[in-house]
């Protein structure tokens, strides 16, 4: 299973304000294209060529798209410089990069950022995702719910308090050096979870670089960058949920200080690349030998000891929530999905590990499958770990091709129907 995946980003930028109209003219559509191709030409030199490319933004209300350029398929029409239609329903709508009618397309939901650094920022973000296969970046995707763990969320936290403190330096060797402890931080968090290296280092390369490139084409000035990424760290602090999200920030503060030591270190990666070795070498952090009582000694420097408390009183609660999840979704009666070929879509800030076997809780999610759409809003759904199965609580009604249940619903296909086991369960199946 290759599933379609799509990510809600509209969040990352924090100077949005509140949401403009999805009425947008079509002159201002040719407005934004235009701002983007231009951006991306100015910039060919940062990855070696320029990224733009197939742009369709989609108003999810009417699903109506609006495009810069015609799709293979064929479904498209031209209307005054602008490729208009209808996205079809099976198709979820969120800010990714999208196969769909021929295409791969980096996929807009409207509305759009008011400020045009922030639009030019989430525009290239997904058109770097692109281009990213013809760069040589064949990513998967990886789970790190060691970020949600007591431990990982410490260190974490650590490192991104070292990483404000450098972009507050008012010299760079004064940047350096809290760089430096925040690759201790790291490294030594890595140390306490096996394999965490791998997912971690595999999301930077995903996203840290999506967002990098992102945030160097979007016209801020070095001191508007700097000031927007401490802004980034400080909200970061109070996002739910960190293991989806910190790709977004570290590798841009890390990106921020190489890009003055070399403008092209970019260029420099590839998919093999270990992001956490490259940064020491560059920094000259020593990774040979690093020792817990001195980790500790180096967190004192970042208000380490509050972090810790915060972070046990956390753990506490933490615990009784995720067995009231478990209770909801694998004890109490439940409906569980089998999953193909899906298109998926979620709030990354907003998503719940289990044990490793278990899986994610989903707040915010849409599926689509052979099935139907599931919409999940709320109510929450458990996404198993190899991504085969989904399970949401029982059913409330089911009418016909429309199923509800608590903070969720699903839109069933022809031929698709609802059973109830003799478990108490209940099975989406399909008629035979």
């Amino acid at each position: 299973m290759k599933p379609l995946i799509g990510i809600w980003l509209a969040s990352l930028f924090l100077n949005a304000g509140a949401a403009q109209a999805t009425q947008i003219s079509v002159d201002s559509f040719s407005v934004y294209f235009r701002e983007v191709q231009e951006v991306t030409k100015e910039h060919a030199t940062l990855w070696n060529r320029d990224i733009y490319g197939p742009i369709l933004m989609v108003d999810p209300e009417t699903r109506e798209v609006y495009a810069n350029m015609a799709d293979e398929g064929g479904v498209l029409y031209l209307s005054e410089g602008i490729y208009r239609g209808m996205l079809p329903k099976e198709i979820t709508i969120s800010n990714t990069d999208a196969h769909w009618s021929g295409t791969h397309w980096a996929m807009i939901k409207l509305p759009l950022p008011p400020l045009k650094q922030d639009r030019i920022d989430l525009i290239t973000h997904e058109l770097f995702h692109v281009a990213q296969p013809s760069l040589g970046f064949e990513l998967q995707r990886e789970d790190n719910i060691h970020l949600d763990d007591k431990e990982g969320r410490i260190y974490l936290r650590l490192e991104m308090a070292a990483l404000k403190e450098a972009l507050l330096a008012r010299r760079l060797a004064q940047a350096e050096e809290h760089l430096r402890n925040a690759l201790i931080f790291r490294r030594y968090r890595q140390l306490l979870f096996r394999g965490s290296e791998i997912s971690e280092n595999s999301l930077e390369l995903l996203e840290g670089l999506a967002t990098y490139t992102g945030q160097m084409m979007s016209g801020r000035d070095k001191w508007e960058l700097r000031n927007y990424l401490i802004t980034r760290i400080v909200a970061f602090e109070n996002f739910p949920s960190y293991v989806r999200a910190f790709a977004y920030e570290t590798v841009p503060v890390y990106g921020f200080f190489l890009y003055q030591k070399d403008n092209h270190w970019n260029k420099e990666i590839d998919m093999e690349s270990d992001l956490t070795t490259f940064f020491a070498d560059a920094f000259g952090m020593d990774m040979r030998i690093i020792l817990q009582r001195y980790v500790k000694q180096v967190a004192d420097e970042y208000n380490g000891r509050a972090i810790v408390d915060e972070e046990q009183k956390r753990d506490i609660s933490n615990n009784a929530r995720l067995d009231l999840y478990r209770e909801k979704f694998l004890e109490d009666p439940h409906l569980e999905i089998r999953l193909g070929e899906i298109s998926i879509s979620f709030d990354f800030l907003n998503v719940v590990p289990l044990d490793e076997d278990e899986g994610m809780v989903y707040f915010t999610l849409q599926i689509s499958d052979q099935w139907g759409i599931l919409t999940v809003d709320g109510g929450g759904a458990l996404l198993r770990s190899d991504w085969r199965w989904v399970i949401v609580a029982e059913p409330l009604e089911i009418e016909g091709d429309r199923v509800i249940g608590e903070g969720w619903n699903i839109v069933l296909n022809e031929g698709f129907f609802i059973e109830k086991t003799i478990t108490g369960d209940y099975m989406l199946s399909r008629k035979k």
